[in-house]
């Protein structure tokens, strides 16, 4: 009965003992195997088949069956020491370890991930009121350069009787009496802001005394009047006219510019960045005013840069 006593626990033993190397011999244990060669067997465990495995671990209980009926036989008590590590066992705590090191590592990456995400979007809406500030001053920016290129009422000219000496040439001859009568009675009506009558005058000025030195500032004022009408066709033709030859009056180069202006209301802005072009050669003594008109009007017209 002692001896039955004895094996019992050797038989538990051997059950704990089939994830590892069981003892081949009483005296002999997996102990006393060198280290490298437990390392090889741990190796060996985790790459070997299941079928292999398992039947491993059967030969290794057929043998601790054999040791313990040997000692039941001879009547010697069966020693069981400490096998060490399970190679299985050992294996798969690495695994596990190495596991538990690369979540470690895709947690710290997350998180540094979460942290650039969140200053993204920091500077993404500071770039969305970035741009609508910067929308804002466009718009403010647009309606003053609109106010700056409206066609401004026809400003007061010259008398009837000074605008025949308006760039006429040296030694020509006054304007007859009609002449000066026909341009005072357009020139009157344009004050009086009867476009429609003040057109018609000039036109017929013009019909009648088209070669007379009158005739560049009647199609100015022409000109000018077709503008306030929307009739840019007409405006644009009349300022043509009138600056035929690059008369070298104070008119002229506002008339260039109100050229420029009805050019691009006819969506003509590549000629109109072309008469702009011509401004600052044939009239460099251009006032201030008219040359900021003439910014304004490169700027609508997208006129490359100089």
């Amino acid at each position: 009965m002692k001896t039955q006593r004895r094996l019992f626990p050797v038989f538990a033993a051997a059950a704990l003992l089939l994830a590892g190397a069981a003892a081949r011999a009483q005296d002999a244990s997996p102990t006393d195997m060198p280290a490298g060669d437990r390392g090889a067997a741990a190796e060996r465990a985790v790459d070997e088949p299941p079928k292999a495995r398992l039947d491993r671990f059967e030969r290794q209980l057929r043998e601790v069956r054999e040791i313990v009926l040997q000692a039941r036989a001879t009547g010697k008590p069966v020693e069981v020491r400490e096998a060490g590590p399970d190679p299985d066992v050992a294996a798969l705590q690495a695994k596990f370890d190495d596991l538990d090191q690369t979540l470690r590592t895709l947690t710290g990456q997350i998180e540094t991930q979460s942290h650039d995400v969140d200053l993204l979007k920091k500077d993404d809406a500071a770039a969305h009121a970035e741009a609508a500030a910067l929308a804002d001053r466009v718009d403010k920016l647009e309606k003053l350069v609109t106010n700056i290129t409206a066609p401004p009422p026809p400003p007061p000219g010259p008398s009837a009787e000074a605008a025949p000496s308006v760039g006429a040439p040296a030694g020509a001859a006054p304007d007859p009496g009609g002449a000066k009568a026909a341009y005072a009675k357009a020139h009157q009506l344009m004050l009086d802001g009867d476009y429609d009558a003040a057109a018609a005058a000039f036109q017929a000025f013009l019909d009648q005394y088209g070669d007379s030195p009158s005739a560049p500032i009647a199609r100015y004022w022409l000109g000018q009047v077709k503008a306030t009408q929307k009739d840019y066709a007409g405006a644009a033709t009349a300022f043509i006219g009138a600056i035929r030859g690059w008369p070298q009056t104070s008119w002229a180069p506002d008339a260039v510019v109100r050229l420029s202006l009805a050019l691009i209301e006819l969506d003509k802005s590549k000629d109109a960045c072309g008469a702009l072009a011509e401004l600052d050669r044939h009239y460099p003594k251009a006032s201030a005013t008219t040359k900021a008109h003439a910014a304004a009007a490169r700027a609508k017209a997208s006129c490359a840069a100089r």
